[in-house]
C-alpha cells in the first residue's frame, strides 16, 4: 500500500527510455574513420554555479555540469545530446535510438564496452526521447574507473564504430523491442493518438521508429547522422556524487579538450504544428487487455510561463484521493483508473488524460464523464486548501531530487535539450507562485474540444484553432531566478559489513519487540523503517480468504483519519507508507526524516491499530482485481502458464486449496467474487498484532525511537492468535516437458525453460552455483545468453536466467527466459540448448569468473549504499539471527571460489535433459 511517494515535479518531462547497451562483435566492416582533434587541451572555463550544481564550458562548446557530493560512495557520469526521434527525416524514423544501440558496439580503442563496464562493476545504459539521446554509468567511486568512462565518452562521441556488421544483428534486438511494445495495448493506444494528434511534427512519431524502417535504415545513413549530431558543441556532460572535482576537470580538458568543433553549423528542425481545426479520434482494437480511454490537448513547450500552472492543473486533477479524476470515476467504480499526463517538450507537446475500463463499462457515459472534467465543464471550483496540498508535494519533490544528486542530474538530463538546465529551479519557483485562476486560465486556453484528439472522429458545425504562444526568449525567463534551499549534507559511509556492523545496535524491547538500527547520517536527515509483523501456521492461515487486501485496505483511512487527511498528514511529515500483508504476516515500510519520523510512526500506529477498512474501498478494490484478471486472458504470460499449470500440480500431488497448487484464472476470479468483507475483517481481527514483530530502521536516527515503539505498539497483542510456525516449502521433482500456447495478435512470443533444483542459500554449492548462472545469463550483456542469442544471432531484445533459492527449504530452481519473433521460436530454444550444453561441455573461463566475482560484489557495496536497500538488508539478517559477519563470510565465499568449484557445480546440478519448456505466442 503507497501513500504517497517522491513526486517529480518535472513528471511533464518524462519520456520513454527506448535505449539499451549492446556488446560489438570481434570484426566491424563500413565503419566511421575518425574525426579531427584541435591542437590542445584546455581548461573549461567556470559559466556559474547554481543549487549546488557548477557549470563549465569547453572552448569546443562542450558543456559540463558538476554537482559534487564527498558524503556519497557512488559517482555517476552522463552524457547527453541534443538530438533524437525529432531530428529524424522521412525513412529515418527510429534511427537515433538505433544509433544509441550501436555506439555501445565499440570504438577503434575500445572492443568490448560492455565487458569493461562489467570488469569495472559498473552499471549503465542509455537512453532516446523526442529531444535527446543519453548515456549514463554509475559506479562504487573510484578514481580510475571515473577517468576510463571519461575517456570512453569522449572517443566514442567522435570515434564509434558504426558499422554494417554491427547493424545487422542490432536491427533484430531492435525489432524485437518494438514488437514487445506492441503488446502493450495503452503503450499502442498513446502512439495511434499521438500520430493523429501531430500532422506534421515529429512528435507525432514514436521514438523507436516503425518496423520498416528499423529493418530498411541503411548504413551511410546512420554514419551520416552520427557524424551530423555527436560532437561537443551539442553535448553536456554531467557528473555527480564522490569525486575530486579538480582532478575531473584535469581528465575532462585533456580528454575532450582535443575534440575539434566542426566547422558547420548544427541543423536544427523547423517544423511547426499548425493549430487542430477540429476534434480528432483513433480507433484502436487487438486482442486482450481492458477497454480504455485517452484524450490529449495542444500545451506549450516547457520552456514557456504556463508550463507550471499546467502542472499544478495536472496535480489537482489527477491526486488520489482529492483529485476530480479519481472522486468521479475511481470511487464510483465507472474506471479502475484515471489520470493526466504529459507536457511541452523544446517544441509545443500534449497533455493526455486517461481512463481506464472495467470490461463491463458504459463506455460512451465514462467518455463523456472524463471529457467533461478535463474540459471543466462538469467540474466543482479547486479550494485553497487543494492548491496549499500541491505546493507542499512540490517542494517535498524538491527536497526528494536533492537529497539525490545522481538522480537529480538524470532529470536535468531532459531539460537539457530544451535550452537550459536551470529550467528546473525555475519551475520549482514557479510552481509555488501559480493561482487558482491561473489554473483555470490554462485549462480555459488549452483543454478545448478543438484542440483535443480521442478515439474517434466527429465532425463540428464550426472550426475553431487554439493559438499556442511562443516562448519567451530564455534569458529572460531566467533573469530573475533565485538560488534554491539547500538540503542537509549525509556523511560517506563506507558501505562495507565490517563498518556496517559497528553502527549496529540490537535491542529487545520489553514488550517482546525486536528492534535493530544501524545509525547513519543521511543526506536530508532521511531515515527509512521496516516492521515485520508474524503469526500463524500456514495450515491455519492459507485457506482464510482477502488476507492480502488488508494492506490496501489500510490507505482508505483509520478511526481518526479520513483518506485525504491521512494523506495530507503524510505530505506534511516528509512521509511515505507502504503496507503489504499475506497470510502469515504484513511488511510495514515507512520512510520520513529524523524530526518527522515519530510522528509518522504515530500515524502509521493509528491506521494499523484503527483501520476503517470501508465496505465501498473493499468493493472497488475487488471489483477492479476481477478486471485486471479478465484482462489478462490473452496475455502472453498468462497463456503460457495456463498450459503449464496442471503439469505442475500432478508432479506435486496438490489439489485446489493447498498453498502449492498453481491456480488457473477462473479459479483466481471465483475466489476473488467469494471473498467478502466479512472474510477481510474477520482475518484482522483475528491475527493482526505485534504478538511478534521485528523493527528494522536505518538513517539519521530521532532520539526516543524505541520507548515511542513500546508505547504505539508494546500493548497490541492478541494472545489467542497462533504463534508464527515458517512455513518450509519442500522440493519435488517435476518431470521435463514441452507445452506451446497460441496467443493471437501478438507481435511478441516469449519462451520460458525451468529447471527445478534442490538447493539453498545454505547450501555448500549455493555461491558456486550462483557465479556460474551470472555468467551463464544472470549478467548483463556480457553472459553467454546475451552475447550469443542478442548479440550475435540478434535473436531477442531480453534474455536472461537466473537462480531461485531461499534461505529456508530446499524448493529453488533455475530458468531461462526471453522474448522473440514467433517465427524465431525454434531457433531460439535451439541456441539456448546449445549454450547449456557449451557450458557444461568447456566450463567458464577464468577471465568470465574474475569479472562475475567483481559484478556481484559490487553490486552488493551499491546496494548497501542505498538507505532503502540497506533497511532491507538489515531487517534480512535479523529475521535469519544473523550479524554483518554473515555476510561479510558471503561474500569472502564468493571470492575464494575457483573456475573448477564453480563448473563442478554446473555440472552437478543442470542437465539440458530436465528442463520443463514453455512458450506462447502467435505462431502460425
Amino acid at each position: 500500500m503507497k501513500f504517497i511517494s517522491s513526486l517529480l515535479v518535472v513528471l511533464v518531462l518524462a519520456a520513454p527510455a527506448w535505449g539499451t547497451p549492446a556488446k560489438p562483435p570481434a570484426s566491424a566492416a563500413s565503419a566511421v574513420a575518425p574525426r579531427g582533434v584541435s591542437a590542445a587541451p584546455a581548461v573549461p572555463g567556470l559559466i556559474r554555479e547554481l543549487g549546488g550544481i557548477e557549470e563549465y564550458r569547453l572552448p569546443n562548446g562542450l558543456q559540463l555540469l558538476l554537482l559534487p557530493d564527498a558524503t556519497q560512495t557512488t559517482t555517476t557520469v552522463n552524457i547527453t545530446y541534443r538530438v533524437g526521434s525529432r531530428f529524424e527525416a522521412p525513412g529515418e524514423y527510429g534511427m537515433a535510438h538505433l544509433l544509441e544501440h550501436m555506439l555501445f558496439k565499440g570504438t577503434q580503442r575500445q572492443h568490448d564496452i560492455p565487458g569493461e563496464m562489467a570488469k569495472r562493476g559498473v552499471r549503465f545504459n542509455g537512453t532516446t526521447t523526442a529531444d535527446r539521446t543519453n548515456y549514463f554509468a554509475s559506479f562504487n567511486a573510484n578514481a580510475d574507473t571515473l577517468a576510463f568512462l571519461i575517456d570512453l565518452e569522449a572517443d566514442r562521441m567522435v570515434n564509434s564504430r558504426v558499422a554494417k556488421a554491427d547493424l545487422d544483428t542490432e536491427m533484430t534486438v531492435v525489432r524485437n523491442e518494438f514488437e514487445r511494445g506492441e503488446n502493450e495495448p495503452f503503450s499502442v493506444l498513446l502512439q495511434r493518438v499521438n500520430s493523429v494528434a501531430y500532422s506534421w511534427h515529429p512528435y507525432g512519431k514514436a521514438t523507436i521508429g516503425p518496423k520498416s524502417d528499423i529493418e530498411n535504415v541503411p548504413i551511410e545513413k546512420l554514419q551520416a547522422f552520427y557524424r551530423r549530431y555527436y560532437r561537443p558543441d551539442n553535448a553536456t556532460l554531467l557528473i555527480a556524487g564522490q569525486f575530486d572535482k579538480a582532478a575531473t576537470l584535469a581528465l575532462i580538458a585533456r580528454a575532450f579538450g582535443p575534440v575539434a568543433r566542426p566547422a558547420a553549423a548544427l541543423p536544427q528542425p523547423y517544423t511547426v504544428e499548425p493549430p487542430q481545426d477540429g476534434e480528432r479520434s483513433v480507433v484502436v482494437r487487438r486482442v486482450g487487455g481492458q477497454p480504455l480511454l485517452l484524450a490529449s490537448y495542444h500545451v506549450p513547450a516547457i520552456t514557456h510561463p504556463d508550463a507550471a500552472a499546467l502542472i499544478v492543473y495536472n496535480l489537482l486533477m489527477s491526486l488520489q484521493p482529492s483529485g476530480q479524476f479519481y472522486k468521479r470515476l475511481v470511487e464510483p467504480r465507472l474506471a479502475m483508473g484515471a489520470g493526466m499526463f504529459g507536457g511541452g517538450g523544446v517544441d509545443p507537446g500534449t497533455m493526455s488524460v486517461y481512463a481506464m475500463l472495467p470490461p463491463d463499462a458504459d463506455v460512451p457515459k465514462v467518455e463523456k464523464l472524463l471529457l467533461d472534467l478535463a474540459e471543466g465543464r462538469d467540474t466543482r471550483p479547486f479550494d485553497e486548501a487543494e492548491l496549499a496540498r500541491v505546493r507542499e508535494i512540490a517542494v517535498n519533490s524538491y527536497r526528494q531530487q536533492m537529497k539525490n544528486p545522481e538522480s537529480l542530474i538524470q532529470q536535468i538530463s531532459g531539460l537539457i535539450a530544451a535550452g537550459d538546465w536551470r529550467l528546473l529551479f525555475q519551475l520549482m519557483e514557479d510552481i509555488p507562485k501559480v493561482t487558482l485562476a491561473d489554473v483555470d486560465r490554462v485549462r480555459a486556453a488549452y483543454f478545448k474540444p478543438a484542440n483535443r484528439t480521442l478515439g474517434r472522429y466527429l465532425p463540428a458545425s464550426a472550426v475553431e484553432r487554439v493559438e499556442i504562444p511562443a516562448a519567451p526568449a530564455l534569458d529572460e525567463r531566467l533573469a530573475h531566478l533565485q538560488s534554491p534551499p539547500k538540503v542537509e549534507q549525509g556523511e560517506q559511509l563506507a558501505p562495507v559489513p565490517s563498518v556496517l556492523e559497528s553502527r549496529m545496535s540490537r535491542s529487545t524491547l520489553a514488550s517482546g519487540i525486536q528492534l535493530q538500527t544501524l545509525r547513519k547520517q543521511t543526506r536530508g536527515n532521511t531515515v527509512m523503517l521496516q516492521m515485520q509483523l508474524n503469526w500463524g501456521d500456514r495450515e491455519s492461515t492459507f485457506p482464510r480468504r482477502g488476507t492480502g487486501y488488508i494492506g490496501s485496505l489500510l490507505s482508505e483511512g483509520s478511526a481518526h483519519y479520513s483518506k485525504q487527511q491521512l494523506q495530507d498528514e503524510l505530505i506534511k511529515l516528509r512521509a511515505s507508507l507502504q503496507v503489504g500483508s499475506g497470510d502469515q504476516g504484513a511488511t510495514v515500510l515507512l520512510s520520513a526524516e529524523r524530526d518527522t519520523l515519530l510522528p509518522a510512526l504515530r500515524l502509521a500506529a493509528d491506521v494499523l491499530r484503527h483501520p476503517l477498512l470501508p465496505a465501498d474501498a473493499f468493493e472497488r478494490i475487488q471489483k477492479a482485481s476481477l478486471a485486471s484478471l479478465e484482462a489478462s486472458r490473452q496475455e502472453p504470460g498468462v497463456l503460457r502458464q495456463e498450459a503449464t499449470r496442471a503439469h505442475y500440480n500432478q508432479a506435486r500431488g496438490v489439489v485446489l486449496g493447498q498453498p502449492d497448487y498453481v491456480m488457473s484464472v477462473d479459479e483466481r476470479i471465483a475466489l476473488t467474487r467469494a471473498t467478502t468483507l466479512d472474510d477481510v475483517k474477520h482475518f484482522y481481527a483475528d491475527y493482526w498484532s505485534a504478538n511478534e514483530a521485528q523493527v528494522s530502521v536505518v538513517g539519521a536516527l530521532p532520539e526516543g525511537l524505541g520507548a515511542a515503539l513500546e508505547q504505539l505498539f508494546g500493548d497490541w497483542k492478541k494472545p489467542g492468535a497462533q504463534r508464527f510456525v515458517r512455513h518450509i516449502p519442500k522440493f519435488v521433482a517435476i518431470p521435463p516437458a514441452r507445452f506451446d500456447a497460441i496467443a493471437r495478435d501478438k507481435a511478441n512470443a516469449i519462451v520460458r525453460l525451468h529447471l527445478p533444483l534442490a538447493i539453498s542459500q545454505r547450501d555448500a554449492d549455493f555461491a558456486a552455483l550462483q557465479l556460474a548462472v551470472h555468467i551463464f545469463g544472470g549478467g548483463g550483456l556480457e553472459s553467454r545468453l546475451a552475447e550469443r542469442v542478442r548479440q550475435k544471432e540478434g535473436l531477442t531484445y531480453g534474455i536472461d536466467a537466473d537462480l531461485d533459492a531461499g534461505y529456508w527449504g530446499q524448493a529453488g530452481g533455475f530458468a531461462i527466459q526471453a522474448s522473440y519473433a514467433p517465427d524465431k521460436r525454434d531457433r531460439v530454444i535451439e541456441v539456448v540448448q546449445q549454450e547449456l550444453r557449451r557450458m557444461t561441455e568447456q566450463g567458464v573461463s577464468a577471465v568470465e569468473l574474475e569479472r562475475a566475482k567483481r559484478d556481484i560484489l559490487e553490486g552488493r557495496r551499491q546496494g548497501r549504499a542505498d538507505t532503502a536497500t540497506l533497511t532491507g538488508a538489515v531487517a534480512t539478517l535479523a529475521e535469519r539471527g544473523e550479524t554483518w559477519a554473515a555476510a561479510q563470510a558471503r561474500d569472502e565465499a564468493i571470492q575464494s571460489l575457483t573456475v573448477e568449484q564453480v563448473n563442478a557445480a554446473w555440472r552437478r546440478y543442470i542437465h539440458a535433459e530436465g528442463f520443463i519448456i514453455s512458450t506462447a505466442g502467435d505462431f502460425k
